[in-house]
């Protein structure tokens, strides 16, 4: 007889010992850490058997407890003191763990089956790229879905929270789809406190607008528990290993085109070792459960008053753009919203209607005109302007020239004679 479970777990680890397991192999089968497999091994067999815990009235109330939060163990300790418990903190500790293990197995277990319900998101390092004409930092950001392993991924140079806000916004855009969750670790892009033992999370607000804006809940792993996500912490090893690794390049952009077609014709198409099935032919069931896309980028603020010149520009962080000028009003400016997307776009409206739409330039850019603008401002210019009131609308407003009915000149002789003869 055995008083728990785990000593059943026990047992078989000492016997696969004896078939000359290794623990590795062991903590697989098992599903627990080596440290816990190591524990088991240098207990003496007589421990094990017919011992009955003082624990055992209390691990359900422990299992609650540990069910939604990462209690530490003294914090446990002095709530069982309350109870009634009298026993240790080291068999406490002990069956903490193997807690938070089953919770972790749970945990992703419960991601393997949902179509649609999440993506798991992070970060690689992977050295160092001359770009520009400088060396910098070379990293990775990768997606994954959790139902079918489709793969999206980019290398960057940089790893601030405006770009992962743009990749993750890329990722949404070119996979088609919004997960109902993204999981990522406590990255400091996304958490302004990361979460701990007896606290969740806190997403700063940048990241929390964003995920409001596209629709998707964030979830935050807890600290070093790398196997609720280990889909993309295996992806980002895949890409490393069987991509990266002694590949040539001329620039990022060539690598990241290598990536995407890489990622096309291997990754996503190659048959996945869980799954048995390729990725590309499981997504659709996964886009099919997925939220639909916003039709404009999330922008990275709130929306900036800026009035746009009569000659249907706008100055916007040192570069002027141009607006369609039709909508001016205003000889000395007519105001408008701007709105500035993760994905470096610059919109402008106008109550509400687009009326210019540009890729944003670096301060001290030339002035970037839209051919469309353009053509709209030489023929409302080429129009004879009538009646305008003074000071108030703009060179480029639109105004109809009046129609005079034309007649010969043999109508006003007639007419004159008639005149002469009545008098």
């Amino acid at each position: 007889m055995w008083s728990t479970s785990i000593d059943w777990k026990a047992h078989e680890a000492k016997l696969m010992k004896r078939r000359g397991c290794k623990v590795a192999e062991m903590a697989r089968v098992q599903g627990v850490s080596r440290q816990t497999i190591y524990r088991w091994l240098s207990r003496e067999e007589g421990r094990v058997r017919q011992r009955v815990s003082k624990l055992e009235p209390y691990k359900e109330y422990v299992r609650s407890r540990l069910r939604d939060y990462s209690i530490p163990a003294p914090t446990l300790l002095r709530e069982l003191r309350d109870l009634g418990y009298t026993g240790g903190i080291t068999i406490l500790k002990e069956y903490a763990a193997e807690v938070r293990e089953e919770n972790i197995a749970r945990v992703v277990q419960r991601f393997e089956t949902e179509p649609g319900r999440q993506a798991q998101v992070d970060w690689g390092d992977c050295g160092s790229i001359e770009h520009r004409g400088e060396r910098k930092s070379l990293y990775l950001f990768a997606l994954v879905l959790g139902y079918s392993r489709y793969m999206w991924a980019e290398f960057t140079t940089s790893s601030r929270r405006p770009e992962l806000l743009r990749l993750l916004e890329k990722a949404f855009v070119e996979t088609g789809g919004v997960p109902s969750e993204v999981l990522m670790d406590n990255m400091k892009q996304a958490v302004d406190h990361p979460r701990a033992q007896s606290r969740p999370a806190v997403v700063n607000e940048d990241f929390r607008c964003f995920s409001a804006w596209w629709g998707f809940a964030p979830e935050v792993c807890p600290p070093y528990w790398p196997q609720a996500k280990g889909k993309i912490e295996r992806g980002i090893g895949y890409i490393e290993r069987s991509f990266l690794e002694g590949r040539s390049f001329v620039d990022l952009d060539d690598l990241n085109g290598q990536l995407r077609s890489w990622l096309a014709t291997v990754a996503n198409v190659r048959d996945h070792g869980t799954t048995r099935k390729r990725p590309i032919d499981l997504l659709p069931q996964d886009l099919a459960a997925m939220g639909a896309l916003q039709t404009r980028s999330y922008p990275t603020s709130h929306p900036v008053k800026r009035l746009a010149d009569h000659d249907g520009t706008i100055s916007w962080k040192g570069v002027r753009y141009s607006v369609d000028p039709r909508a001016l009003t205003r000889r000395r400016g007519t105001p408008v919203d701007v709105y500035e997307g993760v994905d470096g776009t610059l919109r402008v409206y106008r109550e509400s209607v687009l009326i210019g739409e540009h890729r944003r330039m670096p301060a001290g850019s030339p002035m970037q005109m839209d051919m469309a603008h353009a053509a709209m401002c030489r023929e409302l210019a080429a129009k004879p302007v009538y009646g305008r009131p003074r000071g108030r609308t703009p060179r480029f407003s639109q105004y109809e020239v009046p129609q005079v009915q034309e007649r010969p000149l043999s109508v006003y002789e007639e007419a004159s004679h008639a005149g002469v003869a009545g008098m």
